[in-house]
């Protein structure tokens, strides 16, 4: 994997492409060289019957997903009502949430960029961070439509 990260896409996908593809189209050629026309005629059958099959599963799969995505979600609000997300847009924990991503944004790039190019971590980075999951948890208040889990 080393090998196809370090050099260019173009390498990486005639490296990738162009064998795979030979052996591809020379397979056949291949398999009717040692294998008789009637054993593949009754192999042709059966894979028949199972084409169909996955076919026929992706079929209702596809189905089942156009359908989610079309039904209309039972969590929408009537117009004209706010969500909690619209409300919260001006609290003081969303300007500390600004500040904290700025922040760790800063961090980010001044320090832990040139630190990971030389194979290190920056702490402040970590830490910057830390201090945009702390502000997020403030940001972010459980209602009565969300749960917990506890295994």
């Amino acid at each position: 994997m080393l090998f196809l990260t370090t050099h260019t896409i173009w390498y990486a996908a005639i490296l990738l492409l162009v064998p795979t593809t030979i052996v591809a189209a020379a397979g056949p050629l291949v398999i009717r060289r040692f294998v008789t026309l009637e054993r593949l005629r009754s192999n042709n059958e059966v894979a028949g019957f199972k084409f169909a099959t996955v076919g026929v599963i992706f079929a209702v799969l596809l189905a089942f997903a156009v359908i989610v995505v079309g039904a209309p979600s039972p969590r929408k609000q009537p117009r004209g009502r706010q969500s909690s997300a619209c409300r919260r847009a001006s609290t003081p924990s969303t300007a500390l949430l600004r500040k904290a991503t700025l922040g760790y944004l800063t961090t980010a790039i001044a320090r832990d960029w040139p630190a990971l190019e030389h194979g290190r971590v920056s702490a402040g980075a970590t830490e910057a961070l830390g201090k945009v999951y702390i502000a997020l948890l403030k940001f972010h208040s459980i209602d009565s439509s969300e749960g917990l889990v506890i295994s």
